[in-house]
């Protein structure tokens, strides 16, 4: 059994931040092990303190400031196994964070939840050779031993996270929504 802990930054997608903890919801109904929501926000509104009440989750005010640095910040404050990371706009597909699970127990270091690229698959390789990261889950040592998130990025934290992991030689599984599975190591 692994603890988790799941990080939502919810200064982007605010709006959407009610389905993004429903799908949440839903995918770690089946999990073995235990799993805490941490909701980072720096204006702590009404509508936000209705959601975490909802959800069991718990709420941090940080200060604005890059959401390599927020997530840092949380990171080294919290004790669980595995770091969950997701983007406030993202709807988790059900059975993702059992496949994270298994994953992890297969022994992959991280699983990242990967949007499909828009562009062409030749452009593709130069800027956004990931997609758009939805959801990042990683061991806790294995982000001890890279050094967390850059603490000066924003929008491509968890991708240059997972950039990292890979030139150090990690085990990083690539999962799409569709379900289709890239293992990369």
């Amino acid at each position: 059994m692994k603890h988790f802990c799941v990080i939502i930054d919810t200064r982007r997608g605010y709006s959407r931040l009610g389905r993004c903890l429903r799908a949440v919801a839903k995918a770690v109904a089946n999990v073995r092990g235990s799993v805490d929501i941490i909701l980072i926000a720096d204006r702590v509104r009404s509508r936000l303190v209705t959601l975490a009440e909802q959800h069991a989750a718990r709420i941090v005010k940080l200060p604005s400031g890059p959401r390599g640095q927020r997530y840092n910040t949380i990171a080294n404050s919290v004790q669980a196994e595995v770091l969950v990371f997701i983007d406030a706009t993202a709807e988790i597909p059900p059975g993702w964070f059992v496949h994270v699970e298994d994953a992890l127990h297969d022994h992959w270091n991280a699983v990242t939840l990967t949007a499909e690229s828009r562009v062409p698959a030749w452009l593709a390789h130069f800027y956004h050779p990931t997609g758009r990261t939805m959801a990042l889950a990683i061991r806790r040592t294995w982000f001890e031993r890279v050094g967390g998130f850059d603490p000066d990025l924003d929008h491509t934290a968890e991708r240059d996270l997972a950039g990292r992991l890979l030139a150090c030689h990690a085990r990083v599984m690539q999962h799409h929504p569709t379900g289709d599975a890239q293992r990369a190591s």
